[in-house]
């Protein structure tokens, strides 16, 4: 596991280093300097705040996941989604995620399985959302093949992931269901060890069961959606430049999607490079796309870093370099 994890991590800084030197060959450093101060501070300061209300928005569709389940107040959701996304941005490989559930299922004292199915549950209305921006995205404008495959990609892996999870929420609750015969086909030799474990991931889909919950949960994505698509037109509105209103689903699907790859702590290159590419197919030269890129990287990252380190220092939790095993919350 510690050699896998080290070879992304190494994979991960590669990819980044590569991403920064291409886009550093396509504009100059004066170039890239000149647009930055010509942003506009305020536009900017509030696409920082618009991307806050995009995590207030995210910890609000946590709790209606987690509810059918066990129901969390507000303000640990919120802070346990800032905690986690902090570490996403510093710690390689994605392990944030698992930050988050760890922190949640501590301060709640539920499994952390259970936590887990619920943030799987929260990516499988990203990816529906994403398929849905991609989709939106060519009605606008044709674009290249490769664009069009890798939403075909998408549909895919949502269409797999929603298929799967299915199976194994109603395998767990319902006995006359597909899930439940597959279950029982497996010997139970195999299936007890990994029975307990199961039991718990499987509490965290019982959204699954509650067709209300489902709604809600939907609804807040898409809010969410929007309020983070927002942030792509104030970063726009600071520098003075003029994109569609349907821009940031187009944005929104590529800089997602590129960020899924391994990359180095806070998708450094990643997210300005994903940036550019999108920008591009909007028209929008090299040198202004990257400077773009730049400052809709720190409308990301400010609230995270502030946020995320203030309830890390509130609630006594140390991200270790490595990984959730030195991470450790103590009671404050």
């Amino acid at each position: 596991m510690k050699a896998r994890r080290a070879a992304l991590v190494i994979l991960g800084l590669g990819l980044s280093a590569a991403a920064v030197w291409i886009l550093l060959r396509q504009v100059s450093a004066r170039d890239l300097v000149q647009n930055l101060r010509h942003a506009s501070p305020g536009w900017l300061i509030a696409a920082c705040l618009v991307t806050t209300l995009g995590y207030v928005v995210r910890a609000f569709r946590w709790g209606v996941i987690l509810a059918p389940e066990v129901r969390v107040p507000f303000p640990r959701l919120f802070s346990a989604t800032m905690i986690g996304f902090l570490a996403i941005n510093t710690l390689p490989a994605r392990i944030g995620e698992l930050v988050r559930a760890y922190v949640l299922a501590r301060t709640e004292r539920i499994p952390t399985a259970t936590v887990l199915g619920s943030v799987v549950i929260e990516r499988v209305f990203d990816l529906a959302l994403l398929t849905s921006f991609w989709a939106l995205s060519l009605v606008f404008a044709p674009y290249p093949k490769w664009f069009q495959w890798s939403g075909y990609l998408t549909v895919g892996l949502g269409v797999v992931a929603t298929g799967a999870l299915w199976l194994l929420h109603a395998g767990h609750y319902r006995s006359d269901s597909w899930g439940a015969r597959l279950k029982s086909a497996i010997p139970p030799r195999f299936l007890a060890p990994v029975e307990r474990p199961i039991a718990s991931f499987s509490a965290g889909l019982r959204a699954f069961g509650r067709p209300s919950a489902l709604g809600r949960a939907g609804v807040a994505s898409v809010v969410m959606w929007l309020v983070s698509g927002a942030v792509f037109l104030l970063v726009a509105k600071s520098m003075g430049m003029r994109i569609p209103l349907w821009s940031p689903f187009l944005l929104s699907y590529i800089v997602c999607v590129a960020i899924m790859v391994p990359s180095a702590p806070g998708f450094i290159g990643v997210l300005e490079g994903s940036c550019v590419v999108g920008l591009a197919l909007l028209g929008v030269d090299a040198s202004r796309a990257l400077a773009y890129g730049v400052l809709y990287h720190v409308a990301q990252i400010v609230p995270v870093v502030l946020l995320g380190g203030y309830y890390s220092t509130r609630g006594h939790v140390s991200l270790g370099g490595g990984g959730t095993k030195k991470l450790t919350t103590v009671p404050g």
